[in-house]
């Protein structure tokens, strides 16, 4: 990997991006955690006495466009936001070169959730392993009512007919949680994971923190995995770590604005999704989580740009990717699904950089039994009032 520094003499981190002259690119060895300053790549400043020029500042975000992280005294939101989306993780400290370096290291070989642990808790989980998919069951605790953003494919309900995203009976409270795990056990043995996908955004309210708080404490062995659009994600690795999740999904639709404008109606207080997806996605990776990434596929929309989404979050630390198929509906009422073919022309592009599932079951809010195999929902929720629940 490649680092970046702001750096006038090519020893000490003194400069703002801005007014950045000089990046001293360092190599690191990943794996043996060596490394060596390689070379100076001169730079014309982009602000000077308060003016901003825009074509030198694409310059100098092009300039380190193949580095994974960036040191300056100060990065500015606009510019921070550039980097980060071209896969820039920006870190904002003065030092030593050497020093700075030698820290870094130090951070990249803290101990994570890695080795055995990983690998046990990937072949445990159906839907990040294919190994798994057919022989562990997951339950679906559908504890959050609200979303923040409007997709133009999305429409939630609550019923006990339809198969996929963003449907459930109803809302369970985060209180009743352990003793909906409790019944779903005795219902389904085999059940590995606990996971909440809805019906809402599960960050949209403190509703799935709350219930993985509880269940984590009652089912330490079990998996928690979170299912998230990625708006409120920036900020929350930590929380989310504490309350045991351990692998979680991002359903990144587009990297690019004007493509994502044709999904996304509406975010919330006009916030850049892309930008909170791709900061979201670093900061769980770097705590250690195993990221995933969801694509809906949309033809005619972002059928020509999964490559790129694939590789975008592939530097920003996710590890394995699931191209869903189209359900017609809402604003894309009239659009066919993808063909076969087309999905399969999709997952070889992005199988580029990421790894595909290719299992996935559109699996309801509420789901509950072996992916595939058994379906105890019905079953689970019998006889008992679910509360409502809202888009707003």
């Amino acid at each position: 990997m490649r680092l970046a520094f702001v750096s006038n003499d090519g020893v000490f981190v003194s400069q703002h991006f801005g007014h950045s002259r000089r990046f001293v690119i360092a190599e690191l060895d990943e794996n043996t955690f060596t490394y060596q300053l390689i070379e100076n790549r001169e730079n014309d400043a982009p602000c000077s006495l308060g003016e901003h020029d825009e074509k030198k500042f694409e310059k100098s975000v092009s300039l380190i466009s193949d580095c994974r992280v960036l040191f300056a005294v100060r990065v500015g939101s606009y510019a921070k936001q550039r980097l980060q989306t071209s896969g820039v993780q920006v870190l904002e400290k003065p030092g030593f070169i050497e020093e700075l370096l030698a820290e870094y290291i130090k951070y990249l070989r803290r101990p994570l959730f890695g080795g055995s642990k990983r690998r046990e808790i990937m072949d445990d989980h159906p839907c990040f392993s294919a190994k798994a998919h057919n022989s562990k069951g997951r339950l679906h605790l559908p504890v959050s009512p609200a979303c923040n953003i409007q997709c133009r494919f999305c429409t939630r309900s609550q019923n006990t007919s339809e198969n996929r995203p963003g449907v459930s009976a109803g809302v369970l409270k985060p209180e009743e949680a352990v003793a909906t795990v409790s019944r779903a056990l005795k219902l389904c043995p085999q059940i590995s994971v606990v996971g909440i996908a809805g019906p809402g955004d599960t960050l949209a309210s403190e509703h799935a923190l709350k219930a993985f708080q509880a269940v984590h404490r009652a089912f330490p062995d079990l998996i928690k995995c979170l299912s998230t659009n990625g708006l409120e994600l920036p900020g929350k690795a930590q929380a989310l770590w504490d309350t045991g999740v351990r692998t979680i999904t991002v359903t990144v639709n587009a990297v690019d604005h004007e493509i994502l404008g044709k999904i996304v109606s509406w975010v919330k207080d006009g916030r850049d999704l892309i930008t909170a997806q791709l900061t979201g996605i670093r900061e769980c990776a770097e705590q250690g989580m195993v990221v995933k990434i969801n694509t809906v596929l949309i033809p005619g929309v972002n059928d020509g740009h999964i490559a790129e989404i694939a590789e975008t979050v592939r530097k920003a630390g996710a590890t394995r990717h699931n191209i869903i198929p189209l359900i017609p509906q809402n604003e894309f009422a009239d659009t066919l699904p993808p063909t076969c073919e087309q999905i399969e022309k999709a997952r070889n592009e992005a199988g580029k950089y990421l790894e595909q599932f290719r299992h996935c079951r559109h699996c309801r809010a509420d789901a509950c039994g072996i992916p595939g195999v058994s379906d105890v929902s019905k079953e689970l929720y019998q006889n008992r009032e679910l509360e409502t629940f809202s888009h707003g």
